[in-house]
């Protein structure tokens, strides 16, 4: 709808008016002057001016910037989560499900071989310490040992009973297998 922008002569306020009001009189909001509303050349509302489209961001020739920010700070990150999941001591378990007492967990020492279990606290040590060369006997030699070992399928369910030695050993209760309800001790990493 077409319209111009009347300025009052007697005190100056500009009104904007409508085409369908052309021809009548209309009165002034500043100072109730009475107006024919006709269109003067000096009236007419100047059309707002065309937004200009916007431009696309000059591209720089050798990439962006951020770019090679991103990937000297990602670059030390994953090296550290790398060394964390690396295994051998403390940090191993920063990646591995960590189990509270009364929980299920399965026992598995990472191989297809069947799970060595202790029938008492002090003979969990040598299973716990096998790892790092700390005891000399064989696997075979305590495997033979039946009076403080026992063996039970990899995958065997145990319910989680106690930690013991800064965590190193937990005391679990079997669930399946033949040897159901017994209470042994395993090294808490082999409890998955």
């Amino acid at each position: 709808m077409a319209s111009f922008v009347h300025t009052c002569d007697r005190c100056g306020t500009r009104m904007q008016v409508h085409e369908r009001y052309f021809g009548r009189t209309l009165k002034c909001t500043g100072c109730r002057t009475e107006f024919v509303a006709e269109a003067r050349e000096e009236d007419l509302a100047a059309p707002p001016p065309a937004a200009a489209a916007p431009r696309a961001p000059a591209r720089e020739a050798g990439g962006p910037k951020w770019m090679l920010w991103l990937v000297l700070l990602l670059v030390p990150v994953i090296g550290f989560v790398l060394w964390l999941g690396r295994g051998g001591g403390p940090p191993e378990t920063a990646f591995r499900e960590q189990h509270a007492v009364g929980d299920v967990a399965a026992l598995d020492t990472g191989t297809t071989r069947p799970v060595l279990v202790a029938l008492d606290q002090e003979s969990v040590a040598a299973l716990v310490d096998m790892r790092t060369g700390a005891v000399q006997l064989g696997i075979s030699g305590l495997m033979s040992n039946s009076e403080s070992y026992l063996e039970v399928e990899a995958g065997t369910r145990a319910r989680i009973l106690a930690y013991a030695n800064q965590d190193r050993e937990a005391k679990v209760r079997l669930i399946e297998g033949p040897s159901a309800d017994q209470e042994v001790w395993v090294p808490r990493r082999w409890l998955r």
